[in-house]
């Protein structure tokens, strides 16, 4: 049994198999995106258009909440990757 980090850190590049056992990708958070968003929709709420600049705003906000899950799925599935160990023996992967 070993940390299945610990294995795949030590696979060789050209393994078929490091594709496999890789932790899982990052995400790639895009705040300024949300925090552009929010203050487009409050320019465009104080020039006059308040419904289309709430809309604007309350879009900003749901895509910020979006990234803000998807950063926590991916600390979760990181954190349960850490713990995971590989039985060299069967290749079989435990999650504890």
């Amino acid at each position: 049994m070993q940390l299945l980090r610990g294995y795949w850190e030590s696979l060789p590049s050209e393994s078929p198999h490091r594709g496999r056992y890789a932790p899982p990708d990052e995400v790639e958070l895009k705040v300024w995106v949300a925090l552009a968003a929010v203050g487009a929709g409050i320019g465009v709420a104080v020039t006059g258009a308040i419904l289309v600049g709430l809309l604007v705003v309350v879009g900003g906000l749901l895509w910020g909440a979006v990234m803000v899950g998807q950063q926590r799925a991916y600390e979760m599935a990181l954190a349960a990757y850490d713990r995971s160990v590989i039985c060299l023996a069967g290749y079989h992967v435990f999650a504890p």
